[in-house]
């Protein structure tokens, strides 16, 4: 988590003060992007409502999708070193984002270094998972990156009901076969596998994790 409660969490008084006057509310509406690689470095978002996707470029008209965040998360944070974004985000649906201008933010982290100890364990998670991302997909069954897709989903988004178990949101077929690096087609066919297992439902376009136990243990590698 890296929300607002995390600056009041490790931030004195006074810097809460100057994070609360230089802060701005921003909105974005679903399936726009918030920055492009090699936009200026302008600051940090903090996701208040929303949910998004971090791409990297792999070559022209190439994006890899490297990482999902919703409520309470931060995109912008690995510009901090950087005049440049080397990646993009782009809104999965309508977004509400606290914005952070970047001088601001990385003064905030000098002064406060339980903040900026915070900063640095967020980070390091992030690159663990970055490591798991590139270990599973080296698997060879597509059935099983898809599998991984849709936990990645769960654990990110959560549940829109927990009685139906249909996850808060489905990410488009497309963005499921960037995410397993595999083809539509092949998202299509896995998606089917895994309903006639008795693993997951399909209800329209959205899908529900039917026995979540045992997608985990037809995941692991």
């Amino acid at each position: 988590m890296f929300s607002t409660k995390i600056f009041k969490k490790y931030c004195s008084e006074e810097w809460m003060l100057i994070f609360d006057l230089n802060k701005k509310t921003i909105k974005v509406n679903a399936n726009h992007v918030i920055f492009n690689a090699g936009d200026p470095v302008k600051g940090i978002y903090l996701i208040e409502k929303g949910k998004v996707k971090v791409l990297s470029e792999m070559g022209i008209n190439n994006k890899r999708i490297i990482r999902l965040a919703g409520n309470d998360s931060i995109v912008g944070h690995r510009g901090i070193h950087f005049k440049k974004y080397h990646i993009s985000a782009e809104t999965l649906e309508n977004s509400v984002f606290t914005f952070i201008p970047i001088d601001i933010f990385i003064k905030l982290l000098k002064a406060n270094p339980d903040m900026s100890l915070y900063l640095i364990n967020f980070l390091s998670d992030e690159l663990k998972e970055a490591e798991e991302r590139m270990k599973y997909l080296s698997i060879l069954d597509p059935k099983i990156r898809v599998a991984l897709v849709l936990l990645k989903t769960l654990e990110v988004f959560g549940y829109a009901n927990n009685k139906t178990q249909l996850l808060s949101f489905t990410l488009k077929r497309s963005d499921i076969a960037n995410m397993a690096n595999t083809t539509y087609e092949t998202v299509i066919r896995a998606l089917a596998y895994l309903e006639e297992a008795g693993l997951i439902v399909l209800v329209g376009k959205q899908v529900a994790i039917k026995n979540e136990k045992k997608l985990r243990v037809f995941s692991k590698y």
